[in-house]
């Protein structure tokens, strides 16, 4: 049960909640497992339930009428998903799968409408949550507008080395396994250019690989303000 409370306690949607209300959230809490491959939700559904990913990574995915799939975001731990749920009745614009064993801790719309009636503030965080995530989404699309691939390429490598870099004295191993298709969907170019963007970092002493994963070399010649 600690560490339940202090995993909620550490995300920005839980800060300044009483002690009394985090333990009703935790007791209420159910915890599943998905395996590599399986959905957390499929677009198109109506989900009522908010998702804390305690451990493992997921895509969102949105797949067009014409079957086409693109790859939107990969999310990992510590990160809350569904939360569109909260005041919105709208299916799901995109799915949820597993790229490795996946552990969530799952509350239900209802948990978080009861929360509110007990402390109106709460809804005053959650707006103010959403707000921000959307934010950083639009501001995201909008430092990309007119980045060449590599660039955009690399600035997805920074971001990942953030997330998932495991540091050493020369370089952040990425514990991320991703295709180059998947890589060239989340920067939205077709997997000839990704691969020659590879390519061109990797003759740059930039980005290399160590087995499955991707290593970003530090160098001191490349300013990450520059992609900033």
């Amino acid at each position: 049960m600690k560490h339940c409370i202090i995993c909620l306690q550490e995300l920005d949607l839980f800060k300044g909640l009483a002690q009394n209300q985090i333990m009703d959230l935790c007791h209420c809490t159910q915890k599943k497992k998905f395996s590599k491959g399986n959905y957390l939700f499929r677009q198109g559904e109506k989900t009522s339930t908010i998702c804390l990913i305690k451990s493992g990574k997921l895509k969102l995915t949105q797949t067009t009428v014409d079957g086409h799939e693109t790859i939107l975001d990969i999310c990992g731990p510590g990160e809350v998903l569904g939360e569109l749920s909260l005041y919105q009745d709208q299916p799901e614009h995109s799915s949820a799968i597993a790229m490795e064993e996946v552990c969530v801790c799952s509350f239900s719309k209802l948990q978080f409408e009861a929360l509110i009636k007990q402390d109106p503030t709460f809804a005053m965080r959650i707006i103010g949550y959403l707000g921000q995530k959307r934010y950083e989404t639009m501001l995201k699309s909008g430092k990309e507008t007119g980045l060449t691939v590599k660039e955009r390429l690399l600035r997805l490598f920074y971001r990942f080395a953030e997330q998932y870099g495991r540091k050493t004295s020369t370089s952040t191993l990425i514990d991320l396994k991703i295709t180059q298709q998947e890589l060239a969907d989340l920067i939205g170019c077709s997997r000839v250019m990704a691969i020659q963007a590879l390519k061109e970092l990797k003759a740059a002493n930039i980005i290399d690989r160590e087995e499955r994963y991707y290593v970003l070399k530090n160098d001191p010649c490349i300013s990450t303000h520059t992609f900033n």
